[in-house]
């Protein structure tokens, strides 16, 4: 074996390794929680929560969210819809469903043709109309998969001492057609890795679709001063700048999630992911170190090993066999670690087994796909407004 041979295999040794740790020091994080506090017990221990929506044009699916938030088995809790700027019916929608839900609380903020503004704003709104000190969000999109929602996202408080931010998993449904198992696939994906960042290192994402924190941590905050001018991401940037291992707690169960309509075109859903994109670069340099030094060496080993077989007649065997391996090691470690979370955040119920028959080619093709969503999202120039 040649000197430039010695430099390929300890340089494919390195990769490979990384992304071994990598899975298995982040990936395989997720394990199931221990919940001080069952279905039949007190819950005396639950602090009172304030469940926010932001909502613009969603006049339709408010009647079927509100209804479902008041129904939450939930000892002391409070909700609030920020109507922000909405030109459907959604303030009369609000007016019908508040004289049936009289401790129903929304405000509304006016139309101005001459302003715009992102969902930070929205945001900003709700949390001072919430009264109490923990507040629950999600979007209008979306409905809890129980009516114990409330209770698995507030039971993270009480599971270590000192949580100030709880970050919950928010699924798409269920579809025909290729695009909505991507979707479905990276979403279970983000989320793994992101669950995973937050109990090894630190937390630096989330959704707003399902997540809480309290009024304490929002006012230590830069209140999304840092970020009011960055269209998207709010939740993303507020957990990056405040969320620590210490005061961080996960929520994955099946009953503590939520689930909305996932987007219908490719199109759609570049234009969503573009904006989702442009958070990356705010993240704490820890954080994107990790991710782009992750994305680029499993491009390596993954190219790598394809180069290496097509060149297997002018290098040595033990080229292709260390590659291979541990190609293959990692690839097991994936369908283990995600096959474990998948069973565990109920991916995998009603018989289906897309998690492991997909993961292999989404491997391959998702950053490709997520890099084109960007480049359409960046040519496209989208504007400031968060719908």
């Amino acid at each position: 074996m040649g000197l430039e041979q010695v430099y390929i295999l300890i340089a494919i040794g390195f990769v490979g390794l990384f992304q071994l740790f990598y899975w298995i020091f982040f990936m395989f994080r997720i394990s199931k929680p221990k919940s001080k506090l069952g279905a039949d017990e007190k819950t005396s221990k639950l602090p009172p929560v304030s469940i926010v929506v932001c909502a613009r044009n969603e006049a339709e699916n408010l009647k079927r969210l509100v209804p479902a938030l008041m129904a939450q088995r939930y000892p002391v809790k409070q909700v609030v819809i920020v109507d922000d700027a909405s030109e459907d019916d959604t303030e009369y929608v609000l007016s019908q469903l508040h004289s049936e839900f009289s401790d129903l609380y929304y405000t509304t903020i006016p139309r101005d043709g001459s302003f715009h503004h992102s969902k930070k704003l929205a945001v900003t709104v709700g949390i001072k109309a919430a009264k109490y000190e923990h507040i629950l969000f999600t979007d209008a999109d979306c409905m809890p998969t129980s009516s114990e929602w409330a209770m698995k996202m507030m039971q993270g408080y009480t599971s270590k001492e000192g949580t100030q931010l709880v970050v919950g998993y928010g699924k798409y449904a269920k579809a025909p057609g290729l695009l909505n198992l991507f979707i479905r696939f990276e979403t279970f994906f983000n989320a793994v890795q992101y669950m995973g960042f937050a109990k090894a290192m630190r937390p630096f994402m989330g959704v707003g679709r399902n997540m809480s924190y309290t009024k304490s941590l929002y006012e230590k905050s830069s209140k999304f001063r840092k970020n009011w001018k960055i269209q998207s991401g709010d939740d993303d940037l507020f957990i990056s700048e405040v969320g620590t291992r210490k005061n961080t707690a996960i929520c994955f169960e099946p009953d503590g999630q939520t689930v909305s309509e996932a987007k219908k075109t490719w199109k759609d859903w570049s234009a969503q992911k573009s904006r989702h994109l442009t958070t990356a670069p705010h993240y704490r340099w820890s954080v994107k170190f990790m991710l782009g030094f992750e994305l680029l060496t499993r491009q390596l080993l993954l190219w790598g090993a394809l180069v290496i077989l097509i060149l297997n007649r002018n290098i040595t065997e033990i080229l292709p066999i260390v590659t291979l391996s541990l190609l293959g090691v990692r690839w097991i470690l994936m369908h283990i670690a995600l096959g474990l979370a998948a069973s565990r955040m109920h991916e995998k119920s009603n018989g289906e087994r897309w998690m492991w028959l997909w993961s292999i080619p989404a491997d391959i093709f998702m950053p490709w796909i997520q890099l084109a969503a960007w480049i359409t999202g960046y040519a496209r120039k989208s504007s400031n407004r968060w719908k």
